[in-house]
């Protein structure tokens, strides 16, 4: 005789409570698995928006470097100097302008666009030129000016910035030497910018920053000299005082009472004054890039 075995499954309740379990683990994994997603696609956002600040401020290095004094008597390297706008003259090696800019000249401007200070945007803006001499200086502060007849392109460089934020003054552009009020004796310029995906969660800001040098900048000449008498009522001048911040060699003129000398050397020695009168002389450097300073001094002839 054969014995039937008994067929026995799983319950309904049973197969209600496996089917809750394995949602309760499918649905965490899940979550895992989105939590690991969102924050992996936020770093490659966060490694994308710090490269492209490092490609920005390359960008700006490497025109500040090549930057082209508007003339040569123009003092400085820079058009505009402020907390977070810069406007200045370069050298497009991209580019043939061609007519009579045949230096390729153009006028590049970077500024930081913060009306959301959340999300704040580096913009650089550019123009060029075919004539012998650049476009007016455009008076627009805002940023970006999308005035055309200003700049011929605008190009957003840099994302998720947030220097200004919670009302903060952190400015995108410092200048040196420290203190300097003049566009003109600036010598340096140093980008820094903040960045910040998700302001107020972790992992925070990133600070990324770079000082440059205007090795091109034309500033002007210091004119100093000594004047000695030397007995016979002849005095000695001295110009070697005198000096260029750049380095660059200088070019002398020298008067005396209003009587252009003659000679250009860096020392003079004149011939035999009257005794007891006073004698002013004025002595005027000249740098390569045109521009001059001048000094006097009054001698009473003993």
């Amino acid at each position: 005789m054969t014995l039937i075995r008994a067929q026995q499954g799983f319950t309904l309740i049973e197969l209600l409570v496996t089917m809750a379990i394995a949602t309760i683990v499918f649905g965490a994994t899940l979550s895992v698995l989105d939590v690991f997603q969102k924050d992996n696609r936020l770093d490659q956002q966060r490694l994308e928006t710090q490269d492209n600040a490092r490609n920005a401020i390359d960008r700006l290095a490497r025109e500040l470097r090549n930057v082209a004094a508007p003339s040569p008597s123009y003092l400085g390297a820079l058009e505009v100097a402020e907390p977070n706008s810069l406007t200045f003259e370069t050298i497009d090696s991209t580019h043939v302008w061609g007519g009579k800019n045949t230096a390729n000249a153009i006028r590049v401007r970077y500024c930081l666009d913060d009306s959301k200070p959340s999300n704040e945007i580096v913009w650089r803006q550019m123009t060029g030129w075919t004539g012998t001499e650049a476009p007016t200086l455009p008076t627009s502060t805002t940023c970006p000016d999308l005035n055309a007849s200003d700049w011929t392109t605008n190009t957003q460089l840099v994302q998720h910035v947030t220097n200004r934020i919670g009302g903060q003054t952190r400015s995108l552009f410092t200048y040196g030497p420290t203190g300097v009020s003049e566009v003109s004796k600036i010598v340096s310029v140093e980008p820094t910018m903040y960045l910040d995906l998700n302001p107020g969660s972790r992992p925070g800001e990133t600070q990324l920053t770079s000082s440059v040098s205007l090795r091109n900048a034309n500033r002007q000449p210091i004119a100093a000299f000594t004047a000695v008498e030397r007995g016979k009522g002849q005095i000695i001048l001295n110009a070697s005082e005198s000096n260029d911040p750049g380095g660059l060699a200088l070019t002398y003129k020298w008067w005396n009472n209003s009587t252009l000398l003659n000679t250009t050397a860096q020392k003079y020695e004149t011939g035999e004054l009257t005794k007891g009168t006073l004698q002013t002389f004025k002595l005027e450097v000249t740098n390569p890039g045109g521009l001059s300073n001048t000094a006097e001094k009054t001698v009473k002839i003993e």
